[in-house]
């Protein structure tokens, strides 16, 4: 996550444009409190939706390379209901990059198969835990905006983040 070797070959693989960020994964709020300025509506919304499928735009604390967060001041967090990505996560110590593994404009992957389909023998290292649920993307609030905006709809709807951001004011 703080490789640029490592962050610039995910840009290769996936054929990502280098101003479209890449999100971080963490395990607990504590560890986002270290790469990201953390407010008390991030905290208000984890206690209800994280784990799960929900990426939070914060600002970014130096430590987040410009590479990682496309040249902006903000970096996408994500804590995911897979018990898998937290478990790398917390083994590491660090966070790791969320980002799908396909390459970018092609389908999204459920497999293995699918992954190396389009990825091909370029990955390190693939981890099988089996066909994933298709599942649509997070839902994606930037918080660094007043009022907070929603950037994509995903599971959890526009309107239950925004009645819960006003149940806390």
């Amino acid at each position: 996550m703080t490789d640029a070797r490592a962050v610039t070959k995910i840009f290769q693989l996936k054929q990502r444009s280098l101003n479209k960020p890449l999100h971080i994964v963490v395990s607990s709020l504590q560890m986002a409190e270290d790469y990201a300025f953390v407010p008390e509506s991030a905290l208000n919304l984890a206690q209800h939706f994280l784990p799960g499928p929900l990426t939070l735009v914060l600002r970014k604390r130096e430590i987040i390379s410009d590479l990682l967060s496309g040249g902006k001041e903000t970096i996408g967090i994500r804590m995911p209901d897979n018990l898998i990505a937290l478990a790398l996560v917390e083994r590491a110590g660090v966070p790791i990059t969320a980002t799908s593994a396909n390459v970018s404009g092609q389908p999204d992957t459920y497999s293995i198969q699918d992954a190396f389909d389009q990825l091909e023998n370029k990955v390190d290292l693939y981890l099988d835990i089996g066909i994933l649920p298709q599942k649509p993307p997070s839902t994606i609030l930037d918080l660094t905006l007043d009022p907070p905006k929603v950037i994509r709809e995903g599971p959890i709807p526009t309107n239950k983040i925004l009645k819960k951001l006003k149940n806390a004011l």
